[in-house]
């Protein structure tokens, strides 16, 4: 078997994988679609699907050609590893249909990866690298506290009110530890409405009365200052009424 053969025997192997595990993604996405987004919603289950695989295939043992970051993608060490890795896609039954030009593209944006990571590995970056690490971090935790609140509505006029809402209301979860005791020091946005902080809370208590979630989060040691983020620029007109603090006249 050749190496190139046994390189397409691999992008086989790890499509299946990626299918299963990717399967219940497209599903949920079809059925939760509505709107304009089925098409927005349809392109991002996709992409990620191809994505992961030029990843792995990417990093897998068996390859032995891969992007050098310290190199720009024209270069012709880079050029012969996205026309290897496109090649190898486009020999895989699973890829059967999907357009070349998809395959080139997702193997160009990984590159950007590879290429933004060794750019902030570099010392003169460090401090921007943990700068964006931890801005990502607050929000996928601002995200996961939106979803948990909205689970726990109990009212049509709480439903109501939490309408329109974005993880710019939620707030930011700190890690700190207090007397050796490790948690999270909550700082609430200056520009909640109080109405809307008073709804947080109460939504608060009844998620630790679950004690699944206590279990499975870290505990929010105190109410801290409030976060310097800026109110959202963007935000529906009707939500905004009842969400952000009005000015003061």
């Amino acid at each position: 078997m050749t190496q190139f053969t046994q390189f397409a025997v691999e992008v086989r192997q790890q499509m299946a994988d990626i299918n299963a595990r990717l399967i219940s993604l497209e599903e949920h996405s079809r059925n939760c679609s509505s709107g304009e987004e089925p098409t927005r919603k349809k392109r991002r289950v996709h992409n990620p699907k191809i994505a992961e695989t030029v990843r792995r295939l990417h990093n897998s043992e068996g390859n032995n050609r891969r992007y050098e970051p310290e190199q720009g993608l024209s270069s012709p060490h880079n050029e012969a590893v996205t026309s290897h890795l496109v090649a190898a896609l486009t020999a895989s039954p699973d890829m059967d249909g999907v357009d070349r030009g998809v395959l080139l593209s997702a193997c160009k944006t990984y590159y950007e990866t590879v290429r933004r990571n060794f750019r902030y590995s570099q010392p003169d970056l460090a401090d921007q690298a943990a700068a964006i690490k931890n801005s990502a971090c607050s929000r996928q935790r601002r995200k996961r506290l939106l979803e948990a609140r909205r689970s726990v509505l109990a009212t049509i006029e709480e439903v109501d009110f939490w309408r329109g809402i974005t993880i710019d209301m939620m707030s930011d979860e700190e890690d700190h530890s207090v007397d050796g005791e490790v948690g999270w020091i909550v700082r609430p946005p200056s520009f909640r409405s109080h109405k809307l902080s008073d709804l947080c809370g109460r939504l608060q208590e009844r998620l630790e009365m679950n004690p699944k979630y206590v279990a499975t989060h870290h505990k929010r040691l105190h109410i801290g200052s409030p976060s310097d983020r800026l109110a959202p620029t963007q935000y529906d007109a009707d939500a905004a009424k009842r969400h952000l603090m009005r000015p003061e006249a």
